[in-house]
């Protein structure tokens, strides 16, 4: 998506959000008992969507990522509503947590029935800020123990992956690898970066990006990135606002797929997430200090920075290799 595309989505779903604020009390709230009474899909969600953009903490920066994670969280939900014998506006108590169950029974990764979780509190969120219900189904409902090991999960690319990668990189891919794998950035961060917040004549080059909770923070750059980045941006002048040429998350993973599949790198089990913790795993074996893995990656908690400990270590030669 360019950035004139994306300056058009953004206004587009603006304008559908205020079609719904701009509803007289009564009127919002015949609409949502009506879209609720008939299972109406597209209607209930255009209700939720309106709802996460004026309400959710991101407002209008919410990423079309998980504005699209949460359409399909709401559809899948509606899906099982009805055969599982759920009346949307009077549900009873245990229903919130029967729907957990049935994701889980599906097969559904711990990570991917967390996301569906909150799709159907957004929904339930938007039904009573419209008042067409008091329930919450799914106030204090948690998917089950994840069985899979957090080190098992996104594993991170090797120092001989990366350089795989950039042997067969072309400039933007390049750039995308290095915008993970060093200065640690999400596949939506990357794909959402500014070229306006690349500082790259700065005696301490560095970006500025915007991450979880719409907070502004400041990364530092490699040297291999700066160089990466000079050749890129002077082989696209005449780009967008945005570093790369697409500014989706899907962009990002479709390009680090077939980088992969040309180098011969496994992608699967990784995706773009595993150039992430690559850069956590390598900042932790260089300082073996947690508050620097915190700084860098930038962790609200670093008892999310734990991983890094793990995953250097497994790195490592075992101690009774040579004995």
């Amino acid at each position: 998506m360019s950035g004139l595309e994306l300056m058009a989505y953004r206004l587009d779903l603006q304008a559908r959000a205020r079609a719904w604020a701009d509803l007289e009390a009564g009127e919002l709230r015949r609409r949502a008992v009506t879209a609720a009474r008939d299972g109406d899909v597209q209607a209930l969600w255009e209700m939720t969507e309106a709802y996460v953009l004026l309400q959710g903490l991101a407002g209008a920066r919410i990423s079309q990522h998980t504005l699209r994670a949460y359409r399909t969280g709401v559809s899948l939900f509606l899906e099982y509503a009805t055969p599982a014998g759920v009346q949307l506006l009077h549900p009873r108590p245990n229903h919130g947590v029967a729907y957990a169950r049935w994701l889980e029974a599906k097969g559904l990764s711990t990570s991917s029935v967390r996301v569906r979780l909150a799709a159907a509190r957004s929904l339930y969120a938007a039904l009573r800020w419209s008042g067409a219900t008091d329930a919450a189904p799914f106030t204090d409902v948690r998917p089950g123990r994840d069985p899979v090991a957090r080190t098992e999960k996104r594993k991170p690319y090797s120092a001989d992956d990366i350089q795989t990668l950039l042997r067969h990189a072309r400039p933007e891919e390049a750039v995308m690898v290095l915008l993970g794998a060093h200065a640690g950035l999400r596949s939506s961060e990357i794909a959402g970066l500014p070229r306006s917040d690349l500082h790259l004549d700065e005696p301490e080059p560095y970006l500025v990006v915007t991450g979880k909770r719409q907070k502004r923070q400041s990364v530092p750059l490699s040297g291999t990135l700066v160089a990466a980045l000079r050749r890129w941006l002077a082989l696209s002048p005449g780009a967008g606002p945005q570093v790369l040429a697409g500014s989706s998350a899907d962009y990002v993973q479709d390009r680090l797929r077939q980088l992969c599949a040309r180098a011969g790198v496994r992608y699967a089990g990784r995706h773009v997430h595993g150039l992430r913790h690559t850069a956590g795993t390598e900042v932790y074996a260089a300082t073996s200090d947690l508050l620097a893995v915190r700084d860098h990656l930038r962790h609200a908690d670093i008892s999310s920075s734990e991983i890094y400990v793990e995953y250097a270590r497994k790195g490592k030669r075992s101690v009774v290799r040579d004995w």
